[in-house]
C-alpha cells in the first residue's frame, strides 16, 4: 500500500526544496492508513517518481464520470521515440453493449505502422478501468492489430470494441463512416428522434 501512496504523492504533491526530507517523506506521520504499509518491503531502490513516469509500470485508471484509463504509449510518445504510430478508434456506440447500456465513450489502440504491434491502449467510458487490463496484456505480449482481428469477441461485452478499433486501424475511411453513423444514431436516440 505504501508504494501506491508514494506513487500518487509523487504525481500530485507539490515539489519541495532539495534537502527538505520531511516534505519528501512518503507518508505523513499521523497517516495510519499509509503507514500501515511497510515501505521498507519495497527495497531501497523504490522510486515512486519512476513509476509515475513509466507508461509500462502499471495501468492507470481514474474512477471518474466517465472513467478514463490507459496503458503504454500515446501516438505522440511513439513519434518522440521515432516510431511511426497510427491509431484505431472504436466508439462505445459501435458495439452492442455500448448501444444498449452506455453509448458515450471510446477505446483507442495505438500501434506501430511498420509491424502492427500494439504500443498503447486508451479508454474513456464505462468500465474503462476494468477493460484496460486486457489492453495491458495486448501491449505486454507484443500483440499486433492482426492478432486482435483474428480473435472472436463476445457480443454484448465492451471487449468487442478491441476488434472494432483494430478494424478501424486497417480501414480508416470505413471506420470514419461507421463512427459518423453511430454518432448520428446516438444523437437521434438522445433527442428521442427515430431515423
Amino acid at each position: 500500500m505504501a508504494q501506491g501512496f508514494a506513487a500518487v504523492k509523487s504525481m500530485f504533491a507539490e515539489k519541495s526544496e532539495e534537502g527538505d526530507e520531511e516534505e519528501d517523506a512518503v507518508c505523513d506521520a499521523d497517516d495510519k492508513v499509509c503507514n500501515s504499509g511497510d515501505l521498507s518491503m519495497t527495497g531501497d531502490q523504490f522510486d515512486p517518481k519512476s513509476l509515475a513516469s513509466n507508461p509500462f509500470a502499471f495501468p492507470i485508471g481514474v474512477w471518474s464520470l466517465p472513467e478514463a484509463s490507459y496503458y503504454g504509449l500515446s501516438v505522440q510518445q511513439c513519434k518522440e521515440m521515432g516510431i511511426d504510430a497510427g491509431e484505431g478508434v472504436a466508439l462505445y456506440a459501435e458495439c452492442l453493449r455500448g448501444l444498449v447500456f452506455s453509448p458515450n465513450g471510446l477505446l483507442k489502440l495505438v500501434f506501430d505502422k511498420s509491424n502492427g504491434r500494439i504500443m498503447g491502449v486508451h479508454i474513456c467510458g464505462d468500465d474503462a478501468c476494468e477493460l484496460i487490463h486486457y489492453g495491458m496484456e495486448l501491449v505486454k505480449a507484443k500483440r499486433t492489430i492482426d492478432d486482435v482481428l483474428g480473435n472472436l469477441y463476445s457480443a454484448v461485452t465492451f471487449h468487442e470494441m478491441y476488434r472494432i478499433a483494430a478494424m478501424a486501424a486497417v480501414d480508416e475511411a470505413g471506420a470514419r463512416k461507421r463512427r459518423a453513423a453511430a454518432g448520428r444514431a446516438v444523437t437521434a436516440r438522445n433527442r428521442g428522434i427515430k431515423e
